[in-house]
């Protein structure tokens, strides 16, 4: 803009041709050709004036469309080609609200070593999506203000995930804060009221606190029923509001805009926990990545929009309501026990002691377990089965008492399928003749507060002394023999006494006398077995 109004200025007022300017000012003299011919188009218009101002404000415009790109080249070029790449694959898969964004691929190329500009990469994927750009909404949003800790606004969102290999559709609960917009989320299974509570016990817990005002959408969950322009709640959200003490206020139909900052989240969460990695273990694996994810973008400054935001949600944090207690995030049932001593919920049996046959148990339901009592006893702990329906938890020590009877229905029973892949090793290499004999170990290790890890434990240290036919009194007594120890140990530490080579020494003795019993009954197995074939 300096060297055409300095062109124009010399060929003006200095009288300089269009040779001496080009070599004055080193330009080319095409370029000064063009700058003196608008200049002249202009005097010889209908308003010289304005014509001359106009073309002494116009910044220069150039054609740059058939330039050479010089950065986004190479492997930059082939890392960004292949990100837009898995965004055509994931939206082919449904999974098009996970796709990843500029920013998103700016990041990754910032952590990859490349050094490119953001707007540099925006430019190279609107050249690429030219043809598919929309056309941009004009309307116009008044910017509200929110006092710290007044409110607080919620929405689902939907997501597609890898767990343990298998792609499964799971659901977000959001939470944000209206002042601080600060972001926090879980993953659930299903979009249910259990999961609704169960969230915003999980939100409350987390930030140690109560909004004065939570938002929601017209969500089933929230509302109940329409009466004319009146909304009524959920017994589930009656019985959250009174609990913690909030308030709550539902937007109008078809609005997202009055509670836009939740909106927002749910997408930008999604794309920072999930456009990346798709594959976890399980839930809670994906549940602690989603934890991290949130924590990381509330205490992050990414633009100059959100500077001073950990300033901000921690005002937010400290105006918040007090967090007192947690409320029970349950549902009642009663289910009566069939012959299979277990009870069917929605297709699927869990299993109950087989003392309970007939009789009628209660259970609490949550989103991820089932509690079974009878007589305000607990009696049984189960995870909840989503997984396709007619399918069976049952746990063997349910059946214990049947088994006493009916030993050899152990060797077949679904129950055992189901323990352990430690315990069903045992059992098949020591026990598929003595099922009896395991029954009792089970039913002496419940009886006695031991747990399957403690068998194992016991198992394990009878084979590093060189035990290789193994009777369940072996393991009992390993396991007293464990406990003892331990027991001791504590005792020693609390009175400062030097007694622990003592323990030892009763230990290996004892343990030096069972090994040579084993042997004697190996031994004579073996003369029975040289006998019987004479």
């Amino acid at each position: 803009m300096v060297e055409k109004q300095t062109i124009i200025h010399m060929y003006r007022t200095r009288g300089y041709s269009k040779r001496a300017i080009a070599r004055e000012l080193c330009i080319n003299r095409k370029t000064v050709h063009k700058i003196i011919s608008e200049y002249e188009s202009a005097l010889r218009a209908c308003d010289p004036e304005a014509s001359l101002e106009t073309i002494l404000t116009t910044v220069p415009r150039y054609d740059s469309s058939k330039r050479g790109r010089r950065v986004i080249v190479g492997s930059l070029k082939d890392l960004i080609d292949d990100c837009l790449a898995k965004n055509e694959r994931k939206r082919a898969m449904g999974l098009k609200k996970q796709c990843m964004r500029g920013k998103d691929i700016y990041e990754l190329l910032l952590e990859k070593g490349f050094q490119i500009s953001y707007p540099s990469v925006c430019k190279y994927i609107s050249f690429l999506a030219k043809q598919k750009q929309e056309v941009k909404s004009s309307e116009a949003f008044v910017r509200g203000y929110y006092p710290a800790g007044e409110s607080c606004e919620f929405d689902w969102g939907e997501v597609k995930i890898y767990l343990d290999g298998k792609l499964q559709r799971l659901y977000i609960a959001v939470f944000t804060l209206s002042h601080s917009n600060g972001r926090y989320a879980w993953l659930f299974r299903h979009q249910n009221t259990l999961a609704f509570m169960e969230s915003h016990r999980n939100f409350f817990r987390q930030v140690k606190g109560v909004p004065a005002m939570m938002v929601y959408d017209n969500m089933r969950v929230a509302i109940k029923e329409f009466a004319g322009v009146e909304k009524k709640p959920t017994d589930a959200l009656l019985r959250m509001s009174n609990f913690y003490r909030f308030h709550y206020r539902f937007c109008n139909i078809r609005a997202g805009w009055e509670k836009g900052h939740v909106e927002r989240s749910v997408e930008y969460i999604r794309r920072k926990a999930f456009s990346i990695n798709l594959h976890f273990k399980n839930l809670e694996d994906a549940g602690r990545h989603l934890l991290a994810t949130c924590e990381k973008i509330n205490t992050c400054s990414a633009s100059a929009f959100t500077q001073g935001k950990e300033e901000s949600l921690a005002a937010d944090l400290e105006a918040l309501n007090p967090y007192v207690n947690e409320m029970g995030c349950f549902e009642i049932a009663e289910y009566k026990v069939d012959k299979w001593s277990t009870i069917c919920m929605k297709c699927s049996h869990y299993s109950v002691p087989d003392t309970l046959v007939g009789k009628t148990v209660t259970v609490k339901i949550y989103s991820e377990k089932l509690v079974i009592l009878y007589n305000n006893d607990k009696v049984a702990v189960h995870e909840r089965i989503y997984s396709g329906s007619k399918r069976w938890s049952v746990k063997l020590e349910h059946y214990l008492t049947t088994l006493e009877r009916k030993p050899g229905a152990l060797n077949s029973s679904l129950a055992l399928k189901q323990m352990p892949p430690k315990i069903q090793a045992l059992f098949n290499k020591h026990f598929t003749d003595k099922a009896r004999d395991f029954v009792f170990l089970l039913q002496y290790a419940r009886d006695h507060h031991f747990t399957h890890t403690d068998i194992v434990d016991a198992y394990d240290a009878l084979i590093e002394r060189g035990l290789k036919s193994i009777s369940a009194d072996q393991i009992k007594a390993m396991m007293h023999a464990t406990t003892q120890d331990e027991s001791t140990g504590d005792e020693l530490i609390s009175l400062g006494g030097n007694l622990q080579d003592e323990s030892s020494q009763i230990e290996d003795e004892s343990m030096r006398i069972l090994m040579d019993l084993s042997r004697i009954m190996d031994t004579g197995n073996s003369i029975n077995e040289m006998a019987t074939i004479n």
